[in-house]
């Protein structure tokens, strides 16, 4: 509804009316869902508000109505996830305490104390977030229906802090290549996995990778990455020997499937999982092995302009994002540092 000033406009499947009466401005719904009904509501409240009758207590919806009306008018065009998460997060978190209460009187104290209780009940920042998220939503929503002329609050998120994400380090590589071996059903699944650890590919790039794109000076152009830019990488002697070690195909592609198109997204996920699984590394996902390889590197002393031309990014804040140390790394740079100063 945005530059709705004068008239009619539809929220929805219900009509809201908008127009100025002796230089004050008068918002609300009609509670129509045809034309006709609306345009006779609307007069009515034209007069209603030159007798100096007050629109707005009638009008102004509680916060149960809000939340009902923001899921009815998104029903169409929000995905089924979105519609669910906002009404567990409203249902639960919300209404209990503030249902009945009319939005415009809805304080930055009401909605602190919400956020407190669900804190108080154990659930995580995330979630405290999440609500805040919610019901930034809601009353956006309402701005655009014409309740308000603006969110009556102003809170921030809470700060949550970032816990290491996992990877596969060094002292344990062998194990977790070992494992994969072991659990993987088809020949493609140990050797796509070794390529996005080896090579730092996306899984899209490492699925869609073609051996015409490999050279004989063991190097494998990237054809398909996700910025539309080309580049280059060396393949390391254990990778290489790796790929050529499959069974061989008339396809072009290196991991073809039955259809002759390449493996869909997540062909690697189970084992993936099963594995970090057994092994305790965590919620190891696809991206998390170009994670591995960044941070591999980086702990092997790569310098990271060279990593970022390895990963394809644009910007080294972004590599720098991919980076994680672990505690024994730290360890051993303190001692080399230790031992350079002389100092052990």
């Amino acid at each position: 509804m945005a530059g709705f000033k004068n008239g009619l406009q539809k929220v929805g499947d219900v009509y809201h009316f908008c127009f100025r009466i002796h230089g004050k401005q008068y918002k609300g719904s009609t509670r129509a869902r045809d034309m006709q009904t609306a345009k006779k509501v609307l007069e009515e409240k034209r007069q209603e508000a030159i007798l100096g009758k007050s629109l707005h207590p009638l009008e102004m919806p509680t916060v149960a109505c809000l939340v009902k009306d923001w899921l009815n008018s998104r029903r169409s065009s929000a995905s089924f996830k979105h519609l669910q998460s906002v009404e567990v997060v409203t249902r639960i978190w919300l209404l209990p305490s503030l249902g009945k209460q009319p939005i415009d009187q809805v304080t930055t104290g009401m909605i602190l104390e919400a956020r407190a209780k669900l804190l108080e009940a154990g659930r995580s920042i995330a979630t405290a977030n999440h609500f805040l998220r919610v019901v930034k939503l809601l009353w956006n929503h309402a701005v655009a229906a014409g309740y308000l002329e603006a969110v009556p609050f102003k809170i921030k998120t809470l700060k949550a802090q970032k816990k290491p994400r996992p990877t596969v380090p060094a002292d344990r590589f062998q194990e977790f290549l070992t494992a994969v071996d072991s659990r993987a059903h088809t020949p493609h699944v140990p050797v796509i996995i070794r390529v996005m650890l080896g090579l730092g590919l996306r899984e899209s790039e490492a699925l869609g990778m073609r051996w015409e794109w490999l050279s004989d000076h063991k190097t494998y152009q990237v054809g398909r990455a996700k910025g539309k830019e080309s580049r280059i990488l060396p393949i390391p002697e254990w990778l290489w020997t790796a790929l050529h070690a499959m069974p061989k195909t008339l396809s072009s592609w290196v991991f073809p499937a039955e259809d002759g198109a390449p493996h869909r997204p997540h062909y690697c996920k189970k084992v993936l999982q099963s594995v970090a699984t057994e092994l305790g590394m965590g919620n190891l996902t696809q991206h998390r092995l170009r994670a591995s390889f960044a941070s591999l590197h980086a702990e092997g002393g790569t310098p990271l302009p060279e990593i970022k031309e390895m990963l394809g990014h644009k910007d080294i804040s972004t590599t720098m994002i991919y980076v994680e140390t672990t505690l024994d790394a730290k360890r051993r740079s303190q001692d080399a540092l230790s031992l350079k100063l002389g100092l052990s």
